[in-house]
């Protein structure tokens, strides 16, 4: 697949919510409904709890608007995906024309999920509605990551991983001091190879069957991440891979086991993780917690 990395990426920065509770959801992919299930599931709070997101709100699942339309809530906080880049490219070249939908079929963005988006077009299908630059807008300022609190209770959201260009170096992903300095140390190619990393990368999920890598790394909090999808929780150099394949019981029919797939929420503060099966229809859920 090609694609277009960041040079720049946007580490955002928050406190520790002393009022309510925080969550972070795996990858969305358009299941704004089993997103619902699952928050009235935890007796999600809207005026006091906040929801972190690994990216990928969009794309392949039934409802990417109404993923899109969390963008608004003061108590959502995501960062961006692969997908969110792929619409974002899909999109430049269409307002530089002034909102004229330049429609390239072959495009990585169409080509994986993103034909949803044509009955958003307005003018005949032909041009960028206000909803959709507004959207597009709100896409472009999203950041590659989130560090959230301090000390013991700090932990990071980002899309994939955090891994250095060779993971045989040691250590193989970077750390909190890293972070904190704005990852100043890095040259321009390996700022480039660190973009791709945040939202492309899947090698130390792929690789976790041939590395004896420990789960818990020291130099770095505990990092939320999505991007490769499975039917549980990974945990590995302190990332913790949540994406376990919303919108898998959608597309696979009778491919996979549907009851292994859906969406997971996690508590960074007591480590709790909760999921919520996603059917093919997306219109009930069942529900179990792990520890």
């Amino acid at each position: 697949m090609s694609r277009k990395p960041l040079i720049t990426f946007v580490i955002n920065r928050l406190p520790m919510n002393e009022r309510g509770r925080d969550f972070v959801v795996g990858d969305l992919h358009g299941c704004r409904n089993t997103l619902e299930k699952l928050l009235n599931r935890v007796h999600f709070d809207a005026s006091r709890d906040r929801l972190m997101s690994v990216g990928d709100l969009i794309d392949r699942g039934p409802d990417s608007m109404g993923c899109l339309d969390l963008l608004e809530e003061p108590w959502f906080f995501p960062v961006r995906g692969n997908h969110e880049e792929m619409m974002l490219d899909f999109f430049a070249q269409s307002l530089a024309l002034g909102g004229r939908v330049a429609w390239e079929e072959n495009h990585d963005f169409l080509l994986n999920g993103g034909a949803w988006v044509e009955r958003e077009l307005v003018d005949h299908r032909r041009r960028l509605g206000t909803r959709l630059i507004e959207i597009i807008g709100a896409l472009k300022t999203l950041p590659s990551m989130l560090v959230v609190g301090a000390g013991q209770e700090r932990y990071h959201v980002i899309h994939a991983e955090l891994s250095r260009s060779n993971l045989a170096c040691e250590p193989p992903v970077y750390g909190d001091a890293d972070i904190d300095s704005g990852f100043s140390e890095l040259g321009t190619v390996e700022r480039e190879q660190l973009s791709e990393s945040l939202c492309w990368a899947r090698r130390i999920m792929h690789l976790r069957a041939v590395n004896a890598w420990s789960e818990r790394t020291p130099h770095l909090s505990k990092t939320y991440c999505g991007h490769t999808p499975a039917p549980e929780i990974r945990r590995l150099m302190s990332h913790i891979c949540i994406d376990t394949g919303a919108y898998i019981p959608l597309v696979s029919g009778n491919i996979v086991d549907p009851e292994e797939w859906g969406l997971t929420l996690a508590e960074p503060a007591t480590d709790a993780v909760y999921f919520v099966r996603t059917d093919e229809r997306e219109t009930h859920a069942s529900w179990r917690r792990e520890r």
